[in-house]
């Protein structure tokens, strides 16, 4: 069986490691569903750690299978899907966090020290790098075969003939 090397199989690839990064952070939150409340000195919070984490799941799940399914055959409802799961759910969680920080701090925002926290182990700029990473590495995968699913089409053929007969 021959594999044939296209950049709707690089995409899909590029795509699939990229949710598959993401499942970790999902199991984990996932896995706090024996915990029905997080307890305060002054309240009590409902556990939103845990439904979040299922939801991260089955859209990560969801888009593994539609990468691997009708994606991969060109299909142009799975590009669409793809973008969906882009624009809303990768975006508002790796990108916008850190856009909003950027926007709202804008005469203290420092790059240099944003790259020199990541460097000296600064978890939360590390995680903000990374979900950049993410987004940008989407983006670029869905991108990757855009004259694949909007180039042109070929001509149907009619009673076993071409069309053009």
């Amino acid at each position: 069986m021959k594999v044939r090397c296209n950049t709707t199989l690089i995409s899909a690839l590029l795509m699939s490691l990229c949710l598959l990064s993401l499942i970790p952070g999902s199991l984990g939150f996932a896995s706090t569903w024996r915990v029905r409340f997080y307890d305060y000195s002054f309240m009590q919070e409902q556990n939103l750690l845990m439904p979040l984490g299922f939801y991260s799941l089955g859209l990560e799940m969801i888009g593994l299978i539609v990468l691997w399914t009708e994606y991969r055959k060109k299909e142009l409802w799975a590009w669409f899907v793809m973008l969906i799961i882009l624009l809303f759910f990768i975006f508002p969680s790796n990108v916008l966090p850190l856009l909003l920080q950027v926007v709202e701090t804008p005469k203290t925002w420092d790059w240099s020290g944003f790259f020199k926290g990541i460097l000296e182990g600064y978890r939360p700029g590390i995680w903000m790098a990374v979900g950049l990473l993410d987004f940008l590495v989407m983006v670029f995968a869905l991108l990757l075969p855009i004259k694949a699913f909007f180039g042109k089409r070929p001509t149907a053929q009619i009673n076993g003939g071409s069309a053009n007969e």
